[in-house]
């Protein structure tokens, strides 16, 4: 199953902010995936094939494991978190099937 970790600051409403926005964006895809929001601090306990935060904490980690990153600049616009992962070689990977 693809794997999604959304993460900010504290783990709650920026990270479920996008994460929502993030499964409804796949759910108009038809694309299934497990996604989670979290704190940064406990990013590394997830096997994740995506993480996505806001540019600033995603510019700050510094992660062993090869994992694409996807920064947004705003939180609360869906059309630019849509445009950001139609970006993502990940993404398009999933959608080519």
């Amino acid at each position: 199953m693809k794997k999604i970790i959304v993460a900010c600051n504290s783990g709650l409403g920026t990270s479920l902010m996008i994460r929502l926005n993030v499964e409804a964006l796949l759910k108009e895809w038809g694309l299934k995936a497990w996604v989670e929001h979290t704190d940064i601090s406990s990013i590394d306990t997830f096997d994740a094939d995506l993480i996505i935060g806001s540019s600033y904490i995603i510019e700050s980690l510094q992660l062993a494991k090869d994992v694409e990153k996807i920064g947004v600049d705003d939180i609360t616009d869906r059309h630019h978190l849509k445009t950001k992962l139609l970006e993502s070689e990940t993404v398009r990977q999933w959608l080519a099937g």
